[in-house]
Formats: structure tokens, sequence, C-alpha cells
């Protein structure tokens, strides 16, 4: 039990530092926002470019991979879209952002600082094969579904560019192409360049997490309980077990990159899922769900590594 608090408290103490830190008014709403366009526009693309260019390209590309988290991700995506039309009889906008909240991961600021503590390396083949899916799959889908239910008006080419221009000033995206375009034609950076992308790469995940923290800080109150309640668990139970089982069906990926995804997915809904919903009117609710999902993630998430980190 030691060595499981021993991996995810560092965590959790630095997501309540960010917390700490807001509430105390040593940092502003400003200042987690400035922080956080830091760690979006340059550390966290520093840390999956220099992730990529550290490994071969055949090396952090698994198939398997892809398709078991990418299948995972939709069924829980479809679960999250069915319970919120047919249960909640909820809008498509509104069931779309809500299934957003339950498939895609906090990957890069909660699920891989944990994966990177508990696998070490398969982490770092881990993370942008799941940021692939939740960029180039899940969100672009549920952003689609949202605005052809907000924009009842609009033609369909007119939402399908305006998902596909969000898409492209996505810095991530652009990271995960760069690095995949260096290692393809073997283009290695100067060795200034590269020390300073590996300085940059670390300060994303303290940085990250203390994000989250300050995110959570300025909620004040719930919304839509019912509806927090089913993003929770589907994100936080639906979605790691889906992965898991899928796994179990597959035999060439490694244990330990099975291992980095199950905890990749058991991560609290991703980090600006707030400010995506916040086009739609939904953003307390939004907030509601991240701030209930982290508190939770923290036990989910050790009862994960209870399971599978030997």
């Amino acid at each position: 039990m030691a060595d499981l608090l021993s991996l995810t408290l560092p965590i959790f103490l630095l997501i309540g530092l960010g917390l700490f830190a807001v509430k105390s008014g040593i940092l502003t709403d400003q200042h987690i926002a400035g922080l956080a366009a830091f760690v979006l526009y340059f550390a966290l693309p520093a840390l999956i470019l220099h992730a990529i260019l550290a490994q071969e390209l055949s090396e952090t590309f698994s198939l398997g991979y892809i398709l078991v988290y990418g299948a995972a991700s939709v069924l829980t995506f479809i679960a999250v879209l069915a319970v919120m039309r047919l249960l909640f009889r909820r809008a498509l906008s509104h069931a779309a952002i809500a299934a957003l909240g339950g498939s895609a991961s906090n990957s890069a600021y909660v699920g891989f600082p944990v994966a990177s503590q508990a696998v070490g390396p398969a982490a770092l083949t881990a993370l942008p094969l799941a940021m692939l899916i939740e960029n180039l799959v899940v969100i672009p889908t549920a952003l689609a579904l949202a605005e052809a239910g907000a924009q009842n008006g609009s033609s369909r080419r007119q939402v399908l560019r305006q998902t596909l221009l969000r898409f492209a000033r996505t810095p991530l995206i652009a990271a995960i192409i760069l690095g995949v375009a260096l290692s393809v034609f073997q283009v290695e950076l100067p060795g200034t360049l590269a020390s300073a992308l590996a300085m940059l790469a670390q300060a994303s995940v303290p940085c990250a997490l203390v994000v989250v923290g300050g995110t959570l800080a300025a909620i004040e109150r719930v919304e839509l309980a019912g509806d927090v309640a089913w993003i929770v668990v589907a994100k936080l139970v639906l979605h790691p077990v889906l992965v898991a089982a899928g796994f179990l069906l597959v035999d060439d990926v490694p244990d330990d990159l099975k291992i980095a995804g199950i905890i990749i997915a058991s991560a609290p809904s991703l980090g600006v899922y707030p400010i995506l919903g916040r086009r739609f009117g939904l953003d307390r609710m939004c907030a509601a769900a991240l701030m209930f999902a982290t508190v939770a993630g923290f036990f989910t998430i050790t009862t994960v590594l209870a399971l599978t980190v030997r």
C-alpha cells in the first residue's frame, strides 16, 4: 500500500498545491490561465516531441494498442451519448459534450504522470498514442456533434470546416506530426536545441498538475448532478474496464504498455473539458464533472495500480 501511495500522492499533492495557491490568493485565475497556456502551447508539445524523437518509430507505434484504446474510447462515448439522449432526454450538443467527458482522459496532466511513475518508459509510448485517439477521434467527433446540435441552421460543410480549423490549431497534434516526420526522415536536432527541448519537457508535468488544481478551485457549485454522476462513472469505471477487457484479447502489446493504457484510461476527464463545454453553455457541468472525477480518481487510480502493478 505504501508503494502505491508513493506513486499517487505526489501527483495529487501537486494538484492540491494548485488548489491551495488559488484559494489562498497566491495565484489568480489569470495566473492559472497563463500557466495552462504555457503547458498547452510549449511544455506539453515539447514533451510529446521529445518522447517521439527519443524512441524508434517502430517502438512508438503499436497498432494493437491503438485499436484497443480507440475501440474502448468509442464504445464509452456511444454509451454516454445514448444514456444522455435516451434516458436523460438531453439535446444533442449536451449529450455530445457529456460523452466527451466520459471517454477522453486527462492523459497528459494526470494519466501520464502516474503511468510514468508506475511503468517508466512505456508511458512515453502510451501517451502520444492515446492522445492520437483523443485528438483525432473523440474530441473532433464530440465537437462536430455538439456543433451540429447547436447550429441547426448551419450546413454540414460549415460544421466540418469549423471542426477542422479547431483541430488544425491544436499544438499537441502539430508536435506529434512534427515528431513523426523528423523520426521518419531521421533528422537529429542540434545538441543545444535538444537540451532546451528536454528542459522544457520536464516542466510539463508539475505545471500541468498545478493547473488542474487551480481549475478545480474555481468551481463553486454543482449543476445537473445526474449528468455529472454518469460522466464520472463512465470515465473512471467504464472506460478503463473496456480498455482492460480489450487488452485481454490482444497478444502483441507489451505488458507495460497495456498497464500504461489502463492507467491513462482511468484518469479523470481531460483538463480542458470545461473550456470545450463553455462554447455550448455547459462549462459548469463540465467543471463539476472534472472536480468529482479528479477527487474520485485518487481512489480509482490507486485501485488500478494495485491490480496491475507488481
